[in-house]
Order: C-alpha cells, then sequence, then structure tokens
C-alpha cells in the first residue's frame, strides 16, 4: 500500500494544484491550452521519438497485444451503446457519445505520467505502441458511425481525407514514425540530444497533470448521472478487467499484460467532450461522464498497481 501511495500522492497532488489554481483564477483557460499544446504537440512526439530510439524492443507478438487491447475495447463501446440507447433510452448519436466515454482511455494526461511511474521505463514502449493508434482508430470508427447515423454522405466523402490529415498531423504518428526511421540508421542519440529529451521528458508529467487538474475545474456535474454512470463501470472496471482476462489467455508477458490492463484503467478522456461539443450532443452528459470516472479512477487505477 505504501508503494502505490508513493506512485499516486505525488500525482493527485498536482493535478489538485492545477484544480486549485483554475478555480481561484489564478491559471486560466488560454494558460491552459498552451501548456496543453506543449505537452501533447512537443513534449509527448519527443519523448516517444527517444523511447522508439534508445528501447530495446521487447520479444512479444504485436497482434497479440492490439488484439488485448483493441478487441475489450470495441466489445465496451458496444455496450455503452446499446445500453445507453436501448435501456437508458438516448438517442442513438448520444449513445455512440456514450459508447466512446466507455472505452476511451485518458492516455496522455494521466497515462504517460502513471504507467512509467508504476511499472518502469522499459513500459514506454509498449505504452507509445498503443497509443500512437488509439486516437485514429477509435475517432475514425465512432466518426463513421455518427456521420451513417446522421446521413451525412457528406462527412463520409470527406472522412478518408480527414483520416489521412489526421494521421499526418498527428504529433505521436510524427513522433513514432521518425523514431523508427532514426533507429534504423543505427546512429543512435548524441549525448546533447540525449540530455535535450531528458529535460522535455522530466517535464511531462507535471505539466501533464496539471492540465488534467485545470481541465477537471472546467467541468462539474451538471449532466444526467445515469449515463455518467454506465461511462465509469465500463471504463474504469470492466475495461481493465477484461483486457487482462483476454491478455492473459494470449499469453502476454507480463509487462506488456500489465500496461495494456494498466492503461485500460485509465478514466475516459476529455475527447468524449469534444466529440459532444462538436456534434452538440448533451456536452454536460460528457462533462460529468469525465468529471466522475477520473475522480473515481483513482481507487480502480490504486487497485490495479497493486495487483502488478
Amino acid at each position: 500500500m505504501n508503494e502505490v501511495l508513493n506512485i499516486l500522492a505525488p500525482v493527485l497532488a498536482l493535478g489538485l494544484i492545477g484544480y486549485s489554481a483554475t478555480r481561484f483564477k489564478f491559471f486560466l483557460s488560454s494558460h491552459r491550452d498552451g501548456l496543453s499544446k506543449y505537452v501533447f504537440d512537443f513534449a509527448v512526439p519527443m519523448l516517444l521519438f527517444s523511447a522508439v530510439v534508445e528501447l530495446e524492443v521487447p520479444v512479444e507478438s504485436a497482434t497479440n497485444f492490439f488484439a488485448s487491447y483493441y478487441i475489450p475495447l470495441f466489445v465496451m463501446f458496444m455496450l455503452g451503446l446499446l445500453i445507453s440507447w436501448l435501456i437508458l433510452k438516448r438517442p442513438v448519436v448520444e449513445a455512440m457519445i456514450i459508447g466512446l466515454g466507455s472505452c476511451f482511455s485518458n492516455t496522455v494526461l494521466l497515462g504517460v505520467p502513471i504507467i512509467p511511474r508504476a511499472l518502469g521505463e522499459e513500459a514506454l514502449f509498449p505504452l507509445f505502441l498503443l497509443i500512437s493508434v488509439h486516437g485514429i482508430i477509435i475517432f475514425t470508427a465512432v466518426t463513421t458511425a455518427i456521420e451513417i447515423a446522421k446521413g451525412r454522405d457528406a462527412g463520409l466523402i470527406k472522412l478518408p481525407k480527414q483520416v489521412l490529415g489526421g494521421l499526418i498531423g498527428n504529433p505521436l504518428i510524427v513522433g513514432l514514425g521518425l523514431g523508427f526511421l532514426w533507429r534504423l540508421t543505427g546512429l543512435g542519440i548524441h549525448p546533447i540530444a540525449a540530455d535535450l529529451f531528458h529535460l522535455v521528458t522530466t517535464s511531462i508529467t507535471p505539466a501533464a497533470l496539471f492540465v488534467l487538474g485545470s481541465s477537471l475545474a472546467s467541468y462539474s456535474i451538471s449532466g444526467s448521472i445515469g449515463p455518467a454512470l454506465l461511462v465509469t463501470i465500463l471504463k474504469n472496471t470492466l475495461h481493465p478487467l477484461a483486457v487482462f482476462l483476454l491478455g492473459s489467455w494470449l499469453g502476454l508477458e507480463i509487462l506488456w499484460l500489465s500496461v495494456a490492463t494498466m492503461l485500460a484503467a485509465m478514466p475516459t478522456g476529455i475527447n468524449m467532450y469534444l466529440f459532444a461539443s462538436r456534434y452538440q450532443v448533451s456536452p454536460p452528459i460528457a462533462t460529468t461522464s469525465i468529471f466522475i470516472s477520473t475522480v473515481s479512477s483513482m481507487i480502480t487505477i490504486s487497485i490495479v498497481i497493486t495487483l502488478f
């Protein structure tokens, strides 16, 4: 228990500082946007690049690894969609947004700071392997489903271009791709560059957690509790459990199984709110889901860390 506390206490403290600073108007939304852009567009891609170049790639089946994470993810999406649509009687597009919240993890703002702290630096490669395709796979699938449901053929016609643009313009994909290309040269990383990457790496965790805390200060429990509880149960509990069971059955090596399970245990990402706002479908439900899922995730994340 002390080990879990040592891992999570600084995480909670930094998040609380960001939350308090925003609540008391010392840290504004414009400040958060700038810090968030640094984390997502610069720091994490640089960390990804250096991790791919420097880390020894474990001998592991990427097929089983992706299957262990993304098959349960798809199941959680369908459960969230069907339960909210058929039982909670939500409109189909809103049900899709709830399905997204039920499966989409907060990868960068919580996954990147917590997982290496809990599992060590060797967890970076499998972690970034999952994260590199996490957004583009889910965003493409959800956007396609929503556009079909809304009957917007024009949206579907533009989708391949949007997906390609998303891949090329995704800093995570760029960092990953450049890392693999540089790795092929066999040149490694110069000591000066390595120091630069180390400085960036040490800045990611505090910056990401400060942004997360600040973001939570902008959310509130203002939507229906029923969908938010559904999202929280599926995302925080059933998703990591399903990943662990399937990964164990497929025989994943313990480190890769731990990374997949812990990433699945992360709470709902802010992209649920972005989709809800984009399609004007109950943003209060999205903010309520994110808030409850994030706060309660400290319990489930603690359990997962203890198990591994």
